[in-house]
């Protein structure tokens, strides 16, 4: 099982990464083999698959019999009532998983795509602490999780989610969602994965 990370970030909290060398088939016959008797997602794009199949192989690494489910906002989580939040970017898969409450996840490669939506959501503070491709993308990736810990759609990423003592020299920071009924401050984490930023609630 070719898991590129796993880790206990606390008693209640796992993580876990996946880079996908597989093939779909491969992953389909993997997942079989563990007992997965659900409909498979149809999709014409192998990547999507891949990535879907990888996911629920994660999911089993924590829980054999564990499968995901949404919400009515499409908000996912384990039907053992466990919390979950999943990313994926071309062969990277992650998930992360905790007993009692909500957390997120996102994994993005590091490239000058998300510059070009910088606009939407960076406010004028982000601006002054991103200075580089790395630092706009752990700020993407971790709105994005902050995003997936809210789990509501409402969110405007400029006005409603803030980095607080982000540094590019230390890997942990807090996320704070700012909601007209909900403020919550978070703590949260960053690391580099080959060319990817992978940002998570902590």
């Amino acid at each position: 099982m070719p898991v590129s990370q796993q880790k206990k970030i606390n008693k209640t909290t796992f993580l876990a990464v996946w880079k996908i060398t597989e093939t779909a088939d491969e992953l389909l016959i993997a997942l079989r083999n563990k007992g997965f008797n659900d409909e498979v997602v149809e999709t014409k794009n192998e990547q999507r698959l891949k990535q879907w199949l990888a996911t629920r192989l994660l999911v089993n690494f924590f829980f054999e019999d564990a499968l995901i489910v949404y919400d009515e906002l499409g908000k996912p989580y384990l039907d053992n009532k466990w919390h979950i939040s999943i990313s994926h970017s071309n062969e990277y898969v992650a998930v992360i998983l905790n007993k009692n409450e909500n957390c997120g996840i996102d994994i993005e490669k590091i490239s000058s795509k998300v510059d070009r939506i910088k606009d939407k959501f960076l406010n004028d503070v982000d601006l002054i602490n991103v200075t580089s491709e790395q630092d706009l993308t752990i700020y993407w990736g971790a709105k994005e999780a902050l995003y997936k810990y809210y789990g509501k759609k409402e969110v405007l990423f400029i006005e409603n989610l803030f980095l607080e003592n982000f540094s590019k020299f230390k890997n942990e920071f807090i996320g704070r969602i700012d909601m007209p009924n909900f403020n919550k401050r978070i703590p949260m984490v960053w690391e580099r994965i080959d060319d990817f930023m992978l940002v998570y609630t902590g």
